[in-house]
């Protein structure tokens, strides 16, 4: 039987879900499928997964190696794949835009060299790996207009989730607008969180609760300390099941990110017919407006952040059986199985 390595040398709780889809993918293929993962994935994984930490100084020869996620590690770790003869897949999430992009987002000096890093070090594995996969057509437009990525070999593949959303969770009462994920300057965190204060100190959307699940710290604003209109769980990593219970309490998820080219937040909320609110210059071919999203123009002004949150509960069975058909249609990994496997086979 052929070997498939699916690998993450950097650890985020987010991104548990695509590794296992990717997984299922390949056994499906006939590959046996081993997670070649940092350690802290290993409590995450489902029971009986076959997996190796890469610190380990073992490694099987494998058939295929699939990196879904960046890290400066997998440079060395390509090198040796591509030495056993291994093929490399590439799943690039993030192409980077120009860097005022990132400053017009707010990102600190600091960040934008990191990034500049970081781009660099993305250009020398899309080089290397044999075939780059690139999940939205924003990713595949920005790749495209990047001189440093000169892999001619790449492909549009939807970010690719396994359904999650077993029968435990078909009950949960929904009651939160929730921000799910890290808190970072281009997904907009500051502008959720002043969003909150607003409603909180105001009285406004009296009923609703606001959520906040994410592993990074933050400064929790005096009038949310001990608020029974919001909950916040940070500063850990959450587990995957966690997480999942995270999107199926809540009535609307904040997506309404200042720059995006694609969104796992918004594939796990559909998972779980999740509605979310977008800014409009986002719009992509994974979402309609009124369907299974509403769109914002402005994601400072409270008032149009309010009227989409109204928007949402005045037909929330619709939008959510919307979102629910959009995921299986469009970020279920079966749906591609046969794709992937005719990508494999022309490398």
């Amino acid at each position: 039987m052929k070997t498939a390595l699916i690998i993450s040398l950097n650890f985020n709780p987010g991104h548990v879900s695509n590794l296992v889809a990717s997984c299922r993918q390949c056994e499906e293929l006939g590959y046996e499928a081993i997670y070649y993962i940092h350690p802290s994935f290993v409590g995450m994984l489902p029971s009986a997964s076959r997996y190796i930490v890469h610190e380990s100084s073992t490694r099987p020869k494998a058939d295929l190696a699939v990196f879904l996620f960046p890290s400066i590690r997998n440079v060395l770790l390509i090198r040796s794949l591509k030495r056993d003869g291994t093929k490399v897949v590439y799943v690039f999430h993030e192409p980077l835009a120009p860097m005022g992009t990132y400053r017009d987002a707010g990102f600190s000096y600091f960040y934008l060299a990191k990034l500049w890093v970081a781009n660099r070090v993305s250009a020398y594995t899309v080089k290397k790996s044999d075939s780059i996969l690139l999940p939205s057509r924003r990713a595949v437009s920005m790749y495209e207009s990047n001189a440093l990525y000169r892999n001619p070999n790449y492909h549009y593949l939807p970010l690719m989730f396994d359904d999650e959303r077993g029968s435990n969770f078909e009950n949960v009462e929904r009651k939160y607008f929730s921000y799910i994920g890290t808190v970072a300057a281009d997904h907009s965190f500051g502008e959720y969180l002043r969003f909150v204060q607003w409603a909180v100190s105001g009285g406004h959307l009296s009923g609703l609760v606001f959520m906040i699940a994410t592993k990074s710290d933050f400064d929790i604003p005096k009038e949310l300390h001990n608020s029974d209109r919001v909950k916040i769980l940070s500063g850990k990593p959450l587990s995957n099941e966690e997480i999942n219970d995270c999107y199926a309490s809540s009535f609307a998820v904040w997506n309404a990110y200042a720059r995006t080219t694609q969104s796992g937040v918004l594939a796990k909320s559909f998972m779980f017919g999740t509605p979310v609110i977008v800014l409009r210059k986002n719009l992509s071919e994974f979402t309609q407006d009124g369907k299974d999203i509403v769109a914002i123009d402005d994601n400072r002004s409270f008032e149009e952040i309010e009227g989409a949150i109204l928007r949402v509960l005045d037909d929330f069975d619709g939008f959510s059986k919307n979102a629910r058909n959009r995921f299986l249609s469009t970020f279920y990994y079966r749906n591609y199985n046969n794709q992937f496997r005719q990508i494999i086979e022309s490398i």
